[in-house]
């Protein structure tokens, strides 16, 4: 039945009693382009549609129901369809298309392919890591969006918003959303990188250079023995031992040797397995907390997450013996640091220092030499520790 529309006219058509009544609006859309609107009134709703033809086939497509879309609307969604119509594009199709067109949640399952494809792994730490920002951070967010719906002011406003509280933390996101639609690129998912001209919201990183003076660990010192013993033990195994905060936090019973006085972590973030020789006060940390424990951390929080117990943290006690001593502008990390310049100080060979921080050797070295050092590290550590007591003892 083929009618002019008008709102009046709509209005006046009554709900059909069974089936559906349809009707054609004789108001001319799209010159030269075969189509028209059209209105099926059912029991209850009324519904636009658009018929056309593509390729000689005969196609419909829902517009959506009126009044929500009003008679205007629906006759300008027409032309902008038809219009695709007569540039050779089916719209139904690319409803269809975009109905299955690919998530971000998907775009993470290909890149996780990418990673497994990588001729050079990522560590098993930076993995866990990355799946936590994944977790936490991306897939709330945008997990559910299309990956073509992405765009830079999506990304930035996330990327914003990290950044107002962790600056730092928000550039390592920045990064993973970095090479994590690399994939969508290659795969033709999308033509632009969403974060192509996204700068990082954290700025620019200034190197830290903090090191501790011979003074302030003195006095440090005395208010890390003022902790309760978890906290107290890993800040300083941070200065006895030189390695990064995190990997003592996470160490495990299983990888203490306290007869050969060894601690083992068999996943480290350069990839590589790291032996630190205990010795002196470190060594005695070590005996002094066993209780004959064969597994699970060595240093474990009170929390549970996903009902898993999980390392703890020294950033409260951090924060008390900062306010406490006076002595501020220091991190975990600066404590490695300082262990790394006094060994420098006492003029351990540069190779000795860098392998007792587990840090990569590039070139042939890092090819040929499997070395374990081992006993030489365990020198630079006793020379480490023998100096930090004179520190202290002053």
């Amino acid at each position: 039945m083929q009618e002019k529309f008008t709102d009046r006219f709509i209005k006046s058509i009554p709900f059909a009693s069974s089936g559906q009544d349809d009707f054609v609006d004789s108001t001319a859309l799209l010159a030269g382009v075969p189509g028209h609107l059209g209105l099926k009134v059912g029991k209850q709703k009324r519904t636009w549609y658009i018929r056309y033809r593509i390729a000689g086939k005969r196609r419909s497509m829902k517009l959506g129901f009126y009044p929500a879309l009003s008679l205007a609307e629906a006759r300008k969604s027409a032309i902008t369809k038809l219009t695709e119509v007569s540039n050779g594009t089916d719209p139904r199709q690319k409803v269809m298309d975009y109905k299955v067109a690919p998530t971000v949640t998907d775009l993470w399952a290909e890149y996780q392919k990418v990673l497994k494809r990588q001729r050079k792994p990522k560590t098993p730490i930076t993995m866990k890591e990355e799946l936590r920002k994944w977790e936490e951070e991306i897939k709330p967010k945008i997990g559910m969006l299309k990956v073509e719906d992405v765009t830079p002011l999506i990304l930035a406003n996330l990327l914003d918003k990290k950044a107002d509280a962790a600056p730092v933390s928000a550039n390592r996101l920045y990064s993973l959303l970095s090479v994590l639609f690399k994939p969508a690129l290659r795969l033709g998912w999308i033509k632009v990188h969403p974060l192509q001209w996204v700068s990082k919201p954290g700025g620019q990183e200034i190197p830290r250079k903090r090191v501790l003076s011979d003074d302030e660990i003195k006095i440090l010192w005395q208010y890390f023995d003022k902790l309760m013993p978890t906290p107290r033990d890993i800040l300083k195994l941070g200065l006895l031992t030189a390695q990064r905060p995190g990997e003592i936090s996470k160490m495990q019973w299983q990888d203490i040797d306290l007869t050969e006085g060894t601690w083992t972590q068999p996943n480290t973030k350069n990839g590589s397995i790291h032996i630190t020789p205990l010795v002196g006060q470190s060594l005695n940390i070590f005996l002094e907390r066993y209780q004959g424990e064969i597994d699970g951390y060595v240093f474990p929080s009170r929390g549970v997450k996903n009902k898993v117990p999980y390392a703890f943290t020294t950033k409260c006690a951090r924060a008390t013996v900062i306010k406490k001593s006076g002595i501020t502008g220091w991190t975990a990390h600066d404590l490695r640091r300082t262990a790394r310049t006094i060994m420098s100080r006492l003029r351990i060979d540069q190779h000795i220092r860098e392998r007792v921080l587990n840090h990569s050797q590039s070139g042939v070295v890092g090819v040929y030499d499997q070395y374990d050092y081992l006993d030489e590290k365990r020198d630079a550590l006793n020379k480490l520790d023998r100096e930090l007591s004179n520190i202290l003892s002053v």
